[in-house]
């Protein structure tokens, strides 16, 4: 397969190489796709766990959590 990059990122992958932290070219552009995809993952928790403190937010505003000294009481009773 042939790519072609960017002469800037292609620059940035060349000096990676030579300063060992990779292999090969190929071996820095497959670490570079991987991590592009693993960013995505990264963005898509995050969404995630937004929602989940929203939920949490909402339930303290309705009544439906419970205070620090339950949580923390419970938190003992199972660990200690």
């Amino acid at each position: 397969m042939d790519i072609s990059l960017a002469p800037n990122i292609e620059n940035i992958l060349k000096a990676k190489v030579a300063a060992g932290f990779f292999s090969s070219m190929d071996e820095a552009i497959t670490f570079a796709v991987q991590f592009a995809f693993m960013d995505n993952k990264i963005t898509e928790r995050i969404s995630e766990l937004n929602n989940d403190i929203e939920e949490g937010w909402q339930d303290m505003e309705t009544g439906k959590g419970r205070n620090s000294k339950e949580v923390f009481q419970d938190l003992r009773e199972k660990y200690v």
